[in-house]
């Protein structure tokens, strides 16, 4: 899988404010595009193995991390928290904003917009890969 530009997506719905800083007008929002560490993405990656997530979601998500180690400002990539529901569901969160809980789901294979007791607001929030998912944030879906 060929990993998207993430500094490209920015650019695309958001104004830059320097070479790291986006003003994201769609969410009132400042984004800071900083590449996670060597040991940032081997933690990410060795809590990805123990938990058996599936191959092709964390190394869509390594490379979104290798770029950004963060999600909308939200869980660097070596933050525990992402694996949180993992146990109980299935359930990769990204990302929390205001309401809106960012997710991969480990059982349908896709990438989720909902709230805490939502896996996602309906199937137009269900999202192949985790670029498109991004998308609909910003075009605010």
């Amino acid at each position: 899988m060929k990993a998207f530009d993430v500094r490209a997506l920015y650019e695309k719905y958001c104004r830059k404010e320097s070479d790291n800083r986006y003003d994201c007008e769609a969410d009132c929002r400042t984004y800071e595009i900083i590449p996670a560490s060597e040991a940032e993405l081997t933690a990410f990656r060795a809590n990805c193995i123990a938990r058996n997530v599936p191959e092709e979601a964390m190394e869509e998500l390594l490379a979104y991390y290798r770029q950004n180690n963060n999600f909308l400002n939200d869980f660097f990539c070596d933050d525990i928290g992402i694996f949180e529901w993992w146990d109980d569901c299935r359930q990769l969160w990204l990302g929390i904003l205001d309401t809106d809980v960012f997710r991969f789901c480990a059982d349908s294979g896709k990438y989720t917009i909902g709230d805490g007791g939502n896996v996602s607001y309906g199937k137009a929030y269900e999202f192949d890969t985790l670029e498109q998912m991004l998308e609909a944030h910003f075009q605010r879906i």
